[in-house]
């Protein structure tokens, strides 16, 4: 049974961080961040103090599939993501919890040449990725 009182500060705490996005001019738009999101893999060298590669797996029915360490096979961690405003929004089952987060929302700016830059709430750099 869904508890609505977690359900909506999920959905506030998704909204908040998403208003809190930096708006940069070099930062993607809905329209193109949903192209560059859904049925895509991102592939990151590394995600922030990490020296593991990984990959998030943003499937066309809105649940993202994360592995740590491997480009295939079993998931690492999954959850759900959705466009809000310029961000993609995601919650996983525990690698958020390691950054104290439930959720969190990713700014993405096209650095060219096929390079990406996802950005943190704050505006900081998390990780670059290659779609894969």
């Amino acid at each position: 049974m869904l508890n609505t009182r977690n359900a909506f500060h999920g959905v506030l705490a998704i909204v908040t961080i998403a208003a809190a996005l930096p708006v940069l001019a070099a930062n993607l738009d809905a329209n193109a961040l949903q192209k560059l999101t859904s049925g895509k893999t991102w592939s990151a060298t590394k995600i922030g103090t990490s020296t593991q590669p990984a990959s998030f797996e943003w499937k066309v029915d809105g649940t993202v599939c994360l592995r740590l360490g491997q480009s295939g096979g079993k998931c690492d961690d999954q959850g759900t993501w959705k466009i809000v405003g310029q961000g993609v929004c995601y919650q996983m089952t525990w690698w958020l919890k390691s950054y104290d987060l439930m959720s969190s929302c990713l700014a993405v700016e096209d650095l060219g040449k096929g390079d990406y830059e996802a950005k943190l709430p704050t505006g900081g750099p998390f990780f670059k990725f290659k779609i894969t």
